[in-house]
């Protein structure tokens, strides 16, 4: 019997093992999502697109090399005098013609080339910009969806501690309405509330499948249970805000963040792209090289080799298209004034939303150290009311709702937890400097 015993609780130990070993953390979570996440996935090959700007804008001032290889069989009827003043004969003549060419074109004074130069650069500092809000945003994303599945848990905890102990009331009332001590009253609306609580849980169910499911989207990975994502620990611990002043995040804002400087790199891509169209009104020098081979090319030189190198410089003069050029032109100037009252949109938006995680980050601070306290005193009510059950001065009820009150401050503590944990990030992300170790380092909690 001791050696059923003991191997039992040795399965018993190696089942609760194995459950917090296989348990998903937050890194593994977010090591998943760099994989699997769609939204992640479409950033990275978008920023891949984005670099390639680099390489066509500078291939607008680099050499342009062409070839060309020409051969065919002419049949050619070729109608004259035979000789001077004489009669008009008919002569046919079938030769094949060929023709090579290597053409070497090198810009000297375009401004549309550079200007084209400098918009591909602009381009990819502006998708880089917008990949490094995206990077930070998985980062965000990922403790949103983990706590999300957390609080769902702990909201189905609370409402099943309340249905139990509105359970517990309705067996209270119907005892002593059989003893003719209580109300059909108290007895109908207990029952009234029974039910709305039993309707509650299994809405509370309802929304853990739902968190477990937006989770696994991000991952990409299914989670077996709910005990496959890791709680938070005992030793939650509150990191102190560096720097303090708000003013110092506004600075480390308008410099890093990655919305304010996707949206300067966004100005100058609608500066250079008007600067390329102002271009189409100027002339354009370039430089150019030719090497020519031809046999039998033309009628006139049937069965004669030909090689030709010209080294010289060419002038291409606008004149008028009919006023496409100026209609571009327009277009584009509104569109680089539209991008400068863009900036300050979103300069403002930005700097509202820092103020707002800034605030969250302090309030949450100060509701996390409250509702702890609050949990140590439900805690020791709890105690105190089994100590009173077991000398008979209180009922079960009782203590079922000590434990409810108990529940609803654990549940509201989490919350507050989970919303300080994400006011943290979401401000370093709103500041352009939230990174993988500050994930890490809210992982700790966890």
């Amino acid at each position: 019997m001791f050696q059923l015993l003991r191997c039992l609780l040795l399965a018993w130990f190696l089942l609760i093992y194995s459950n917090i070993a296989n348990a998903l953390n937050l890194i593994q979570a977010y090591e998943a999502a760099l994989s699997n996440d769609p939204e992640f996935r479409i950033a990275l090959k978008e920023n891949e697109a984005g670099q390639a700007s680099r390489v066509v804008g500078r291939a607008a001032v680099l050499p342009q090399v062409s070839a060309s290889i020409y051969q065919a069989s002419t049949d050619s009827k070729i109608a004259g005098p035979a000789y001077l003043n004489g009669p008009n004969v008919i002569t046919n003549r079938a030769y094949p013609a060929n023709n090579t060419a290597v053409q070497l074109t090198q810009p000297l004074i375009n401004l549309e080339a550079l200007a084209r130069y400098r918009l591909g650069h602009a381009q990819a500092d502006l998708s880089d910009a917008r990949f490094m809000y995206r990077s930070q945003d998985l980062l965000v994303r990922v403790l949103q969806a983990y706590t999300d599945v957390l609080y769902a848990q702990d909201q189905l905890t609370f409402t099943v501690a309340e249905r139990d102990a509105k359970k517990e009331q309705l067996t209270v009332n119907k005892r002593m309405l059989e003893k003719g001590e209580g109300t059909i009253t108290d007895k109908l609306e207990t029952q009234a509330s029974y039910e709305m609580s039993e309707a509650q849980v299994i809405e509370a169910q309802d929304n853990v499948e739902l968190a477990k499911r937006k989770l696994e989207v991000l991952i990409g990975n299914p989670i077996s249970s709910l005990s496959a994502v890791r709680k938070l620990s005992n030793q939650f611990r509150v990191i102190p805000l560096v720097p303090s002043a708000f003013e110092l995040w506004k600075e480390t804002a308008l410099a890093s963040n990655p919305e304010i400087r996707a949206q300067s790199h966004n100005i100058e891509v609608n500066r250079q792209d008007y600067q390329r169209n102002r271009a189409g009104h100027y002339p354009v020098l370039s430089g150019v090289a030719m090497w020519n081979q031809a046999k039998s090319y033309t009628v006139s030189t049937i069965y004669q080799d030909t090689n030709t190198s010209s080294v010289g410089v060419q002038l291409t003069i606008p004149i008028f298209s009919g006023g496409e050029i100026t209609g571009r032109t327009s277009q584009a100037r509104a569109n680089f004034e539209k991008s400068q009252a863009e900036f300050d949109a979103v300069t403002n938006k930005v700097i509202t939303e820092l103020r707002k995680q800034y605030d969250l980050v302090i309030s949450s601070q100060k509701k996390v150290l409250a509702l702890t306290r609050a949990v140590e005193s439900a805690s020791e009510l709890v105690k105190a009311m089994r100590k009173s059950i077991q000398a008979g001065q209180r009922i079960n009820l009782d203590a079922l709702i000590a434990d409810r009150g108990l529940a609803n401050a654990q549940r509201d503590l989490s919350q507050a937890r989970y919303a300080y944990l994400l006011a943290t990030l979401r401000l370093k992300q709103q500041a352009g400097t939230l990174t993988v170790e500050d994930l890490e380092q809210v992982a700790t909690n966890f």
